[in-house]
């Protein structure tokens, strides 16, 4: 075979080297962005279908895309070689040389193309991280019959969690290859054959059915690691004498380089990671600085966060406090276990805790954190004992004392995610949040999940193709760093929380209450507005000499009558004051019948003049309960008291109106 060598990049080499050779079933291409992979496949391919004549099978996971891809790339490398167009014919999803050689283009859409397959010689799986991996297993279970039949596939990298790597290239022993090739009787040089890296998998023994022993199967998959450096297209051949050298695309990784280094590490390098879609729930994540090598600390108790959700495994990070000079505190999560089927119930998970926690040879104590959902009655236990009670009370029979740090509601989503990003942006002093390298799961769920329009995590579900069963692929691991975060560092979060986003009210001005203590209150007032800027809004102040305590809040999308009398009934009070328009007036009336001293206002006009009014009294005389403001809806509402401001709109008001009205109604001597 004779090809001119200046058509082709490393990529292209290698595919000469290993294409040729009937030992090696798969060849895999994968790196960054601009690294040619495609390209010199559909070189090679191209020029295989014409010197061998063969039938070749190029795929997509969807057919639409073809056209305009993987096709166009063909196209463009048969233009490329001198001669090659004349003995082709272009044809919808095919090409057809003079000698019979063929290339066909399907997507796995087509059933048709899958259940021919053995027909071709080799297939060729373009962007590779989109199938599924029941798709590859039926590919390359179905391409057989003839001798040298290969799958060469090409992908960018992404999820560490991807099945190619989890449930193929971690599986397999690899050693590298050396960076020289001889093709065509030829040694080339050194420059010409450089990529990133390549890797042969390693001998393996398989078991013969016909004899019952183990042969030997000779290494048959290669894998070759490129990056935009390596394409002679965008830098140019090392001679200088062919290739391009693109100046803008150099200069658009050189940006990357150094002003966003995980997106260059991913996007331009090939390294495994998630690309930035700027809707992060953890956009202060940067794993080169947040990641390193943190072992478990024999001297510090370990604290277990879980989450209760099964699929696709129960959760269990962990997690150890340190106390540094100058009351510096550092969180460190050292170690996870996503707790796949078969173990993936209360029981059994707890029986991988303990024997991880074994492993560590810890005899300490446990702190358990997680989420509160979790604590509620389980009707699949016969006791209808929660899933934490089997959680607890299976590690406490493998011999360990837990303690139950588990709070009865759930911290903010919102707020704990920007608090936990404030830490590693740096803007909370004392404090620091490290993870081990060794936590890829963790690692890559802090990388992928997401942010709704809420701020909250959105929770996106996928289907399983094998069980059919529907899960959330990622947001579970990072509620339980969430957990985590919110109980070891529940000072330092209590104190954000209050001073984000401040406007009329200054950091620090509100004071707080002691929830432990019995206060024996003088007068207890339930202010309500039953809807103002589409929310239902209420608070109760219970009065101590000449400080209010906060002591319940609600703040709701604005539901039925009922429902909202419903709402105002579960709250105790001595008086309850309800501003509102008159369509509301029947439900005062049916509150009089069972509640104390309920009186209604006329709904007024001019809130934020009542507001402004209001604020210096308020933040004089209302004391939070701190307790509280890990929970959802009490820490809403102060974050929309906090976040208030003259040019709020109504739906962002209804917490600051309901503190001033009441504000208003104490000063008038109720």
């Amino acid at each position: 075979m004779c090809i001119d060598r200046e058509l082709l990049s490393p990529n292209g080499f290698w595919l000469w080297r290993y294409t040729l050779d009937p030992s090696v079933r798969f060849i895999v291409l994968y790196g960054g962005s601009s690294s040619g992979k495609s390209f010199s496949v559909a070189q090679f391919f191209s020029i295989l279908a014409y010197y061998e004549g063969c039938s070749l099978l190029v795929m997509r996971k969807v057919g639409a895309s073809i056209e305009k891809t993987i096709y166009s790339d063909f196209r463009a490398a048969i233009n490329g070689i001198e001669g090659l167009a004349d003995c082709c014919r272009f044809k919808q999803n095919s090409i057809v040389f003079n000698n019979g050689g063929k290339i066909d283009f399907s997507g796995l859409d087509d059933p048709e193309k899958i259940k021919g397959i053995s027909q071709y010689k080799r297939v060729f799986l373009d962007e590779l991280s989109e199938y599924d991996e029941t798709d590859f297993k039926q590919i390359r279970l179905r391409l057989r019959g003839q001798e040298g039949q290969q799958i060469v596939a090409a992908f960018n990298p992404i999820s560490e969690e991807h099945w190619i790597k989890k449930h193929w290239f971690d599986r397999e022993e690899w050693h590298e290859i050396p960076m020289s090739l001889t093709v065509g009787g030829e040694t080339l040089p050194p420059e010409l054959c450089a990529v990133k890296s390549v890797r042969m998998n390693s001998e393996k023994l398989i078991l013969n059915p016909n004899t019952g022993e183990y042969d030997r199967h000779a290494p048959d998959t290669i894998v070759i690691q490129s990056t935009y450096l390596n394409n002679f297209w965008v830098v140019g051949s090392p001679d200088g004498t062919y290739g391009y050298y693109d100046y803008q695309a150099i200069a658009n990784f050189e940006n990357d380089r150094i002003n966003d280094p995980d997106y260059y590490q991913v996007y331009a390098l090939g390294e495994w990671g998630h690309i930035r879609t700027g809707a992060e729930f953890f956009p202060s994540f940067n794993r080169g600085v947040v990641c390193g090598k943190f072992p478990f600390n024999p001297e510090l108790p370990i604290h277990i966060s879980m989450d209760s959700n099964v699929l696709p495994y129960v959760t269990a990070t962990f997690f150890q406090k340190e106390y540094k000079p100058d009351d510096y505190q550092q969180v460190t999560q050292f170690d996870e276990l996503p707790i796949e089927s078969p173990n993936n119930s209360a029981r059994k998970a707890a029986k991988v805790i303990a024997k991880r926690l074994c492993e560590y040879h810890y005899d300490g104590k446990v702190y358990l954190h997680g989420d509160a959902s979790g604590k509620a009655a389980n009707t699949i236990d016969e006791n209808n004992r929660s899933f934490f009670d089997l959680v607890i009370d299976e590690l406490e029979h493998e011999g360990f004392e837990v303690e139950d740090c588990i709070g009865n509601k759930n911290p903010s989503v919102a707020t704990t995610g920007e608090f936990i990003n404030a830490v590693w942006d740096g803007r909370v002093p004392g404090v620091a949040i490290r993870i081990d390298n060794g936590c890829t799961v963790s690692i890559d769920d802090y990388q992928a999940v997401q942010k709704d329009e809420n701020g909250a995590i959105a929770k996106q579900k996928v289907t399983n193709p094998v069980t059919k069963q529907k899960y959330e692929a990622h947001g579970h691991v990072s509620d339980t760093l969430r957990y985590a975060v919110h109980d070891l560092l529940r000072a330092q979060y209590t104190e954000f929380s209050m001073g984000r986003k401040r406007s009329i009210y200054s950091e620090g001005e509100f004071k707080f209450f002691n929830p432990a203590t019995e206060y024996d209150y003088e007068q207890t007032i339930v202010y309500v507005l039953p809807s103002f800027g589409g929310r239902f809004a209420l608070a109760r102040l219970a009065r101590i000499g000449d400080r209010w305590h906060l002591t319940d809040v609600c703040l709701r999308t604005v539901k039925g009558n009922d429902e909202m009398a419903g709402w105002i009934r579960s709250v105790q009070s001595d008086m309850y004051i309800v501003e509102c328009q008159q369509a509301y007036f029947p439900m005062v009336r049916d509150l009089r019948k069972d509640l104390p001293q309920v009186n209604v206002l006329r709904l007024g006009t001019d809130h934020r003049t009542r507001i402004s009014a209001m604020s210096d009294w308020v933040r004089a005389h209302v004391h939070l309960d701190p307790e509280k403001m890990s929970e959802p809806e009490y820490a809403a509402f102060m974050g929309d008291v906090l976040d208030y401001n003259d040019q709020s709109p109504a739906d962002q008001s209804a917490a600051s109106a309901v503190l001033s009205g009441l504000a208003r109604i104490i000063i008038r001597g109720v």
